[in-house]
């Protein structure tokens, strides 16, 4: 086995088991972990930093995605993510991903940039250039303000200030991500050894980095996109962006070696009734007729007999309602999880639906159907059973037609597709645009249904198939959803230059009305 597989793999068994660093050396908590030796060679560096940008979005972050936008919901027998699905979070909730990134991944890719320029190993810059503006890309996204311009230079300034996301950290996002793609031809001009070994999302090809760049510059750009139209029509006029996936794929079936939800959910709980399917998404797909649902959800036990039409998919309410919980845990279907799946930087599909509503918001309906229409095929074709499924669904007299009579009914095509793509493909981007856009709206029906028999779909008066729910006890208002994580209380004691923290529900700069 080589050396970075080894790396790698502890690391994830640091991250995924949940392992706390208890030092207060500084602000982020910095330990020095004697299990995690101090490595100085861009080789090993590298794989590091794509694991740990992962450990995180591939455990939390799939989590926080998966119960808010209600693909899933707490097991009603268990208690395990009760407050994740009720949205009673505090400033101790998923600190992993600030001190993650602050303490992994962003020095070790600082130092492949350092290394990389003493060496004028160009590709390994190209790449720890991208990665370091994905890793500030969903800082700023979870948090708003943060540590920028001072971070990662703690002789310097050990109590850094947090930057205004709006007009320091995004377009210093911009400029990184413009760096990294103006330094691509030199990258091409010579490969490094075994780079496509070490590289773990896109194996070493600077091209495929290059256009991956322009795809988060598109996605950072939208966030303000009154601001930035100008600058999104250049960037489409360009074209030439990553149209397939950037996933993390190298995982095994070995403790500390899988898709790190499976490993924390499945290997350590070994439990399947923490994560159960939510009525949400499965009255939305069954109502579709919508195959992809063998590819998110197990039957329930009530099913019989051999082939989909004896199989029976049920969700639970979202996040247990005492009132209307009335199907039993067995009678509920399970989340489909694997220890090889994928952890998404960004999915194809993802890509395609950008683009839609650039072109959509731009009033290009042409272009904005087209990429659209990918979009869609592009999420049934994830998996080999639906592959392509997809064309009927979109055609002119398929369940998912394109509605261009306006650039509401574009909007709502494009973001409510990009919603049910999220599910099994980084979902923590799904919660992101729900708050951008308002899609799925928040309902003010109770709950999805109200029938008491699995088999009889009856609906709530006024609830709107694609919208979400409130969850059975949320801490928030029925129509308020989280827009943000709470500053870390690591950082927050040791640092005085942190900000005062703001309400789980008061929206960012970039985020629709409360409410909405």
């Amino acid at each position: 086995m080589k050396s970075y597989k080894l790396l790698y793999s502890s690391l994830f068994a640091l991250l995924v088991a949940g392992t706390s660093l208890t030092s207060c050396k500084d602000y982020l908590d910095v330990n020095d972990n004697p299990n995690y030796p101090v490595t100085t060679t861009m080789s090993a560096l590298l794989p590091s930093a794509c694991a740990s940008t992962i450990a995180q979005l591939g455990l939390y972050g799939d989590l926080i995605g998966d119960m808010w936008l209600q693909f899933t919901t707490q097991g009603n027998t268990t208690n395990q993510y009760n407050t994740l699905c009720n949205y009673s979070l505090t400033v101790n909730s998923y600190n992993g991903f600030f001190t993650n990134a602050y303490t992994n991944t962003l020095p070790d890719l600082k130092d492949v940039i350092t290394m990389a320029e003493e060496d004028e190993a160009w590709d390994y810059w190209v790449i720890a250039k991208v990665l370091t503006a994905y890793n500030y890309h969903m800082l700023v996204d979870l948090y708003e303000d943060i540590p920028f311009t001072e971070a990662l230079n703690q002789e310097k300034y050990p109590y850094p200030h947090y930057d205004d996301g709006q007009t320091v950290v995004y377009p210093g996002i911009l400029a990184l991500l413009d760096e990294a793609i103006a330094k691509c031809p030199q990258a091409e001009e010579k490969s490094s050894s075994y780079i496509e070994t070490y590289d773990m999302f896109l194996g070493g090809d600077v091209e495929k980095w290059r256009k991956f760049a322009k795809n988060l510059k598109l996605k950072v750009l939208i966030r303000d996109f009154e601001a930035n139209k100008q600058a999104i029509q250049d960037l489409l006029n360009e074209g030439d962006f990553l149209e397939d996936d950037c996933a993390f794929t190298a995982f095994e079936n070995a403790t500390d070696k899988g898709n790190p939800l499976y490993e924390y959910n499945i290997r350590q709980l070994n439990t399947l009734e923490n994560i159960r399917a939510c009525h949400t998404m499965v009255e939305f797909l069954l109502h579709y007729d919508d195959p992809r649902i063998v590819n998110l959800y197990m039957p329930t036990s009530a099913s019989g007999g051999e082939g989909t039409n004896a199989e029976i998919y049920e969700g639970l309410p979202c996040g247990g309602r005492p009132d209307t919980d009335v199907i039993k845990l067995s009678e509920s279907s399970r989340y489909m999880q694997a220890y090889d799946n994928p952890v998404y930087l960004m999915n194809k599909a993802e890509i395609f639906f950008l683009e839609a509503e650039a072109y959509a918001r731009l009033g290009n309906t042409s272009e904005a159907e087209d990429k659209y229409k990918n979009g869609v095929k592009a999420a049934f074709d994830r998996w080999e059973s639906t592959k392509g499924m997809g064309d009927a669904f979109v055609a002119d007299d398929g369940a998912y037609v394109f509605d261009a009579t306006s650039e509401e009914t574009m909007m709502k095509c494009i973001m409510t597709q990009k919603w049910i793509s999220y599910a099994h493909a980084n979902a923590l981007d799904g919660v992101f645009d729900r708050n951008r856009t308002g899609i799925p709206a928040i309902s003010t029906a109770a709950t999805v249904r109200v029938s008491d028999v699995a088999l009889q779909r009856e609906l709530t008066p006024g609830y709107e198939l694609g919208t979400l729910v409130a969850p059975g006890s949320s801490v928030l208002q029925p129509t308020d959803f989280p827009r943000r994580l709470l500053i870390p209380s690591r950082s927050s004691q040791y640092n005085p230059n942190a900000p005062v923290t703001k309400d789980l529900e008061e929206p960012m700069w970039w985020q629709v009305e409360r409410g909405k």
